[in-house]
């Protein structure tokens, strides 16, 4: 465990999910200083939040003015308490989730923000407008408060992971027109019913192009009730049932794209990916 004074078998703990070995060093620091409390992306994994991994790395903790900032140089990130008030997250001290939110996303880039905010709305921790207030009320002269206040402004709870929401904040950031998240479309094979697809867009002549985060890894079946042959076979059987229901959707005429999330950030490839298809810019067309 990446921590000194906690230990873990090497081989379980590098199996688990980052945002789980996060949450476990955080409970084994607490263990061993039960008086600090964490904050930034500590308090947001500990809030059950998206935190992307590369955020992960280090631990903040909220100090006092007067504390020292040397508890673990290169370990522990020491950081003033901005006086937001303090809650057990997961039994570990934290900040407010309304403060945590604040202080990420004026820490944070457009991408790694839009992931943390979209998982506070999407899990209805909060509501936007709840967070639109307590950013005007708190954020006044804050570093990083304009990114934060643009990062809000995108912030969507229908994205369902942080995935999702990295592939849209680089969508926006290529200049493209927004997409919906979570779209529906009837299947025009079995009448009455819909399929869906992670985002989109609806073109001006009703056609549409759907984009898809695809990956191996989403078929998986989480947890420990199949061995790992049955959770590939399980797999195998997700991928079929996901290319049937790609193939209706192809017979609404839709254009479909499938891109991993290495692809999404090859900003060049992505970008001559969408334009091809005839993803509309932002402010191209008008409603």
């Amino acid at each position: 465990m990446p921590f000194p004074g906690a230990y873990a078998l090497v081989e379980s703990f590098n199996k688990l999910d980052p945002r789980v070995q996060a949450r476990m060093t955080l409970k084994a620091a607490h263990t061993l200083h039960p008086g600090w409390t964490f904050c930034l992306f500590s308090a947001a994994a500990a809030h059950g939040l998206q935190v992307p991994q590369e955020l992960l790395s280090r631990m903040h903790v909220a100090i006092s003015p007067s504390e020292s900032r040397r508890k673990h140089p290169g370990q522990v990130a020491c950081h003033i308490d901005k006086g937001g008030g303090h809650v057990l997250a997961d039994n570990i001290p934290c900040t407010t989730l309304m403060q945590t939110t604040l202080d990420c996303l004026c820490a944070s880039t457009f991408r790694q923000g839009l992931a943390i905010v979209d998982s506070v709305l999407h899990h209805r921790l909060a509501t936007k407008e709840q967070l639109i207030e307590y950013f005007a009320a708190h954020g006044k002269g804050r570093r990083g408060i304009r990114q934060a206040r643009e990062t809000l402004k995108y912030a969507d709870g229908r994205s369902e992971n942080g995935g999702e929401s990295i592939v849209r904040a680089v969508i926006i950031e290529l200049g493209f027109e927004t997409p919906e998240l979570q779209i529906e479309i009837e299947d025009p094979m079995m009448p009455g019913v819909s399929k869906r697809a992670d985002l989109g867009w609806k073109l001006s002549d009703g056609r549409y192009i759907l984009a898809e985060l695809d990956g191996f890894a989403k078929y998986l079946t989480k947890g420990a009730r199949h061995s790992k042959v049955e959770k590939t076979e399980l797999a195998v059987q997700s991928m079929r049932a996901e290319r049937l229901r790609e193939s209706h959707l192809n017979l609404t005429g839709a254009v479909i794209l499938r891109f991993s999330f290495a692809q999404a950030l090859d900003t060049s490839y992505f970008f001559q990916l969408l334009a091809t298809a005839g993803v509309p810019l932002a402010g191209e067309r008008t409603l």
